[in-house]
């Protein structure tokens, strides 16, 4: 008897099919959040270099630029990952997601190839250009991994494979901050900061070839019995979802979805705003070397991708082994990604430059503690609406990015001297408030079931404007 290339995993011998989609998600994340954050490094070492006469390292005058050109400069990733995710978000929902992964990673990977180039040669403005198709690249990201997952996440473990996935941000904004700084002192200098994820991101779209399915149907060399196990996951067929109409009205009118949205205006307001700028901020206070600048910078992030797993299985935990109602663990989840931080930037405020303990400390768990993120919101979008998750996380993300553009133009405005920590504690306060408002609003009409809207074979439901905020809602906002 011949045995096939994939008998051994028919058979239950290696690691389930979901899981191996689900580790190509958590990379796919952690590649994208790598090239986003590696220019927050970057423009450090040309500061520096700029103030070094004896460099052999090629060189663009960072010095030169004006304060709202070093805010374009780190904004415009987000210009063009906000343009495109109302498309991706539809394309994600009613077409397959893995073609999509693949334009989003390795469209990114090589303009970061390019982007040194660029800047060298072309100037800032050419720079610019090439970040926003970048981020255009990478703005499909989440709508496909959320569409993907949605279709191969079974109920009970949706919030574990989910948070996992999703802390390949973590651990991209932690390799990419460390990793950006010790290749600024290698031979290849601030080029290497582009030229590695580039490359990374090549090898990564070739795995994606072979193991990438696009639905446990289509899949190859998953087992009959974990296909069984996923086949109740409430998402219709592609193609029906493709000829069903997008109930628009029903979705902006629905009060748990817009109050899902200004939780995710707070949490991208926040991470957006410490992804761009604590490598300015340290530098500014501190004026460290730039490893140290890059370790400190990245220390709060590699603990937020331990604090993520850890989050994904207590949540699991609380789900699965003591029956906690999903309610209560979204809503548990997402007050400590939100107060608790909210209350660590206040602190932050408060604690004097000298004590620089205690300043990086209120640092790390205002970063850390955001990873309850994952599992108290974000998988929100599919607990709404399985069939439209996809489209709900585009058009979430396209707020949230907008927070990413307004931040670094908002920082600008602000902080007119990066020396001068009273002009960043305005920020830490701004983004404190917002914090607190989005959770408290949360609280009382967050939803965590699938709402009416979002059933296929209704063909009139798209029609129909559905107000999701009446009697029942104020009966259940405790469930």
């Amino acid at each position: 008897m011949v045995t096939k290339s994939f008998d051994l995993i028919q058979n239950g011998f290696i690691i389930p099919a979901r899981y191996i989609q689900v580790l190509l998600m958590f990379t796919a994340i952690l590649l994208v959040f790598h090239q986003r954050v590696n220019l927050s490094v970057a423009v450090v070492v040309l500061n520096k270099l700029n103030e070094t006469t004896n460099t052999t390292q090629p060189q663009f005058v960072y010095a030169s630029l004006t304060p709202h050109q070093r805010s374009s400069m780190l904004g415009s990733v987000f210009w063009g990952t906000f343009s495109v995710q109302l498309l991706s978000g539809y394309l994600s929902s009613h077409y397959g997601t893995v073609k999509l992964l693949l334009c989003c990673v390795l469209g990114s990977s090589l303009i970061s190839l390019g982007l040194p180039y660029v800047l060298i040669y072309w100037g800032y403005e050419s720079f610019i250009a090439g970040r926003v198709l970048q981020g255009c690249a990478q703005g499909i990201i989440f709508p496909a991994v959320y569409g993907h997952l949605a279709k191969w996440s079974p109920l009970k473990e949706r919030s574990l494979l989910g948070g996992i996935s999703q802390s390949g941000m973590d651990m991209g904004m932690a390799l990419g901050f460390l990793c950006s700084g010790l290749l600024a002192v290698t031979p290849l200098g601030w080029t290497a900061i582009f030229y590695v994820p580039g490359f990374a991101g090549i090898i990564w779209s070739a795995l994606l070839l072979i193991f990438a399915a696009e639905s446990p149907q289509k899949c190859r060399y998953i087992s009959h019995k974990e296909r069984i196990l996923i086949a109740d996951v409430g998402v219709a067929a592609t193609t029906a979802k493709r000829n069903a109409p997008t109930p628009w009205c029903a979705i902006l009118t629905s009060v748990p979805y817009l109050v899902l949205v200004l939780v995710k205006l707070s949490h991208g307001l926040s991470i957006f705003t410490l992804m761009q700028q604590i490598p300015l901020y340290i530098n500014g206070l501190y004026d460290y070397e730039i490893q140290v600048n890059a370790v400190l910078s990245a220390l709060p992030f590699f603990l937020i991708f331990v604090t993520s797993h850890l989050v994904s299985y207590t949540a699991h935990y609380l789900l699965v082994v003591r029956q906690c109602s999903l309610a209560l663990v979204r809503k548990s989840m997402n007050t400590l990604s939100t107060w608790v931080p909210a209350g660590a930037f206040v602190a932050m405020t408060l604690v004097s430059k000298e004590h620089v303990s205690a300043h990086i400390a209120c640092l790390v768990v205002a970063v850390t503690t955001y990873a309850a993120a994952a599992v108290g919101s974000s998988l929100n979008h599919i607990d709404l609406s399985p069939n439209f998750g996809g489209m709900l996380v585009g058009m979430t993300n396209m707020a949230m990015t907008g927070m990413g553009v307004i931040s670094p133009i908002v920082v600008a405005e602000i902080v007119k001297d990066e020396n001068d920590r009273s002009q960043w504690n305005i920020i830490f306060l701004i983004i404190a408030a917002l914090l607190f408002l989005g959770n408290l609003l949360y609280l009382f009409f967050g939803k965590m079931v699938a709402q009416p809207w979002d059933k296929i074979e209704n063909n009139n439901i798209g029609n129909i404007c559905v107000a999701s905020f009446d009697v029942a809602t104020i009966r259940n906002i405790v469930k």
